[in-house]
């Protein structure tokens, strides 16, 4: 069962408000139907349209798909996701405790590897921090 936490603090920063929360997830592919729920929810809410809800959500799939194949949980076997609204921008950050390592092209993984490719295709801004145990995607989406 996912645990979402609600941080939805609203500040004000000049002209543009600051919403966030943060959702911990099972590191496991039954519980991708909740990060997809958890990103369109906060798309939506955030007002982006229908086809940039439906990027963003799959960009998002894509993100959690990985943390948890490639990525390591945290000590209570959660990943956490978390979506910051700040002004026209919607960014939801994916953070596992691995330590990435970039994947190696070989002729029999032509399947695989093509992840981060979608998720630039898919939103407006893909950053990739790591550090020894950790791991984070953020996805950034513009409202038009």
């Amino acid at each position: 069962m996912p645990w979402l936490v609600e941080v939805q603090v609203s500040l004000e920063r000049g002209r543009s408000s600051f919403l966030a929360s943060e959702l911990c997830l099972l590191a496991r592919p039954s519980e991708l139907s909740a990060a997809r729920r958890y990103a369109g929810e906060a798309a939506v809410a955030f007002g982006l349209d229908a086809d940039s809800c439906y990027e963003f959500v799959y960009a998002v799939n894509e993100a959690v798909t990985n943390a948890i194949t490639y990525g390591a949980p945290d000590e209570q076997g959660l990943i956490t996701l978390s979506v910051v609204e700040d002004g026209d921008r919607l960014t939801l950050a994916v953070r596992d405790c691995g330590t990435f390592a970039m994947p190696g092209l070989s002729p029999t993984s032509s399947e695989r590897g093509r992840g981060f490719a979608l998720m630039a295709k898919l939103t407006d801004e893909v950053q990739l921090s790591i550090k020894p145990g950790s791991t984070i995607v953020r996805l950034s989406k513009a409202r038009v």
